[in-house]
């Protein structure tokens, strides 16, 4: 068990309900699973399962940044009059732009890729 998490006396603190506010960083906090369960801070299971969740959520804001970003491209490359509905040429154009980009950012992971896997590869032959 990781030194932040003891107490005062070297045992794990009771779990603490944290909605008043008064929590201390280094005691155990009961965080509320997607799934509706419980998981401890504390335990090395519990402590996994939260590395899990942190990644996710940061995987989910990375997904919505990237297209949050791509939208912004297509509509200044693409819209040239606001309207409530995209006409053929434009939503035509918006869709080139989301293929260009989707492809190019295709072609630049398979690229690097490559350059690591020849990276390793000639780190092994020495």
């Amino acid at each position: 068990m990781p030194f932040w998490s003891r107490g005062s006396n070297g045992e794990s603190p009771a779990a603490k309900d944290f909605s008043d506010g008064s929590a201390d960083f280094g005691e155990t906090v009961e965080l509320s699973a997607p799934s509706g369960g419980a998981m401890s801070a504390s335990g090395g299971g519990g402590m996994a399962e939260m590395q899990q969740f942190a990644a996710a959520i940061q995987q989910q804001a990375l997904v919505q940044a990237t297209i949050t970003n791509l939208a912004d491209k297509a509509f200044e490359a693409c819209i040239t009059k606001p309207s409530d509905s995209l006409s053929g040429r434009e939503a035509a154009c918006v869709q080139a732009v989301t293929m260009k980009w989707l492809d190019t950012n295709q072609f630049l992971v398979k690229r690097m890729e490559k350059k690591m896997s020849a990276g390793q590869s000639s780190e092994t032959s020495f």
